[in-house]
């Protein structure tokens, strides 16, 4: 059987085959792995604010890509134990939680803005809270892919069901039922029947 003809493909003397390959890495799209080289980290200077933020009303927003599309929703909300969380619910039904913290000069004001930083795993999350404001903004490392988020806090969520299905059902919850809750069935639960929920 004749075998195929392959041609051995050799560089040129003095010719810049790295070149070739860093162009190529250059090409890819800039949300790409290497949108980004330095991983998101705490910024010096900074130090924990103790015992978190004075008002503890969550924020809702969006996430988006660095063409800014956007990906999904956004949740930085207390989980019910003190502890603060970001999760991100994408519309293809994905859903990650972490932790993260509250940051500051050394001063804390409740009216000023406050640094929040968390990393779990391959997920990071450095924003800022404008607390007097009740807006927040920054970004998320993902597993190759970096993306930007912007949310407002929200006066109370009470007639809000989205909230309570991001925050309390799915795969990854800030803070899951307990096993002896009734089933959540989508189009047919409505949690505000038997609950009433205001976070001040």
């Amino acid at each position: 059987m004749r075998q195929p003809f392959i041609k051995q493909i050799k560089p040129k003397p003095g010719f810049p085959f790295r070149a070739v390959w860093l162009i190529a890495i250059g090409s890819l799209p800039a949300c790409d792995a290497l949108s980004f080289i330095a991983p998101l980290a705490l910024p010096e200077g900074l130090s924990r604010v103790s015992g978190g933020v004075a008002d503890n009303r969550p924020y809702f927003g969006k996430s988006f890509d660095a063409a800014n599309a956007e990906l999904g929703q956004f949740v930085l909300a207390t989980c019910g134990c003190g502890d603060w969380r970001v999760l991100l619910k994408d519309s293809n039904g994905d859903q990650r939680q972490f932790a993260v913290s509250f940051y500051d000069t050394g001063t804390y004001d409740p009216n000023g803005e406050v640094t929040f930083f968390g990393r779990e795993g391959d997920l990071a999350a450095l924003g800022t809270m404008h607390q007097g404001d009740g807006a927040a903004a920054g970004q998320i490392d993902l597993p190759v892919f970096r993306r930007t988020f912007s949310a407002d806090r929200r006066a109370t969520h009470t007639n809000d069901i989205e909230a309570c299905i991001l925050c309390h059902i799915g795969e990854n919850p800030i803070y899951p039922q307990p096993d002896t809750h009734i089933e959540y069935v989508p189009g047919v639960t409505n949690c505000l029947e038997c609950h009433e929920v205001v976070i001040e």
